[in-house]
C-alpha cells in the first residue's frame, strides 16, 4: 500500500489549475458562425481550444444578450 504526502496532493492539485481566458469578439462571431451553420459545441471548442462546456455556455450567454 503506497501513501501520499499532502504535499504531493497539493502539487498536482496546483498543476492542474484553469485559468480563464476572456472571450473576444473574433471568438464570439466564429462560434455563431459555426454553431449557426449546425456545427456542434464539441467540434466548435476544438476549433477555439476551448472547452465544449464553456463553448456552451458562451453561446447562452450571447443570445441572452449578456
Amino acid at each position: 500500500m503506497s501513501f501520499t504526502s499532502s504535499q504531493e496532493i497539493k502539487n498536482k492539485s496546483e498543476d492542474k489549475k484553469r485559468t480563464y481566458r476572456h472571450w473576444t469578439t473574433l471568438e464570439d462571431r466564429k462560434l455563431l458562425e459555426l454553431r449557426n451553420s449546425g456545427m456542434k459545441f464539441r467540434h466548435i471548442a476544438t476549433q477555439l481550444s476551448r472547452t465544449a462546456i464553456s463553448v456552451e455556455k458562451r453561446y447562452r450567454k450571447i443570445l441572452r444578450g449578456e
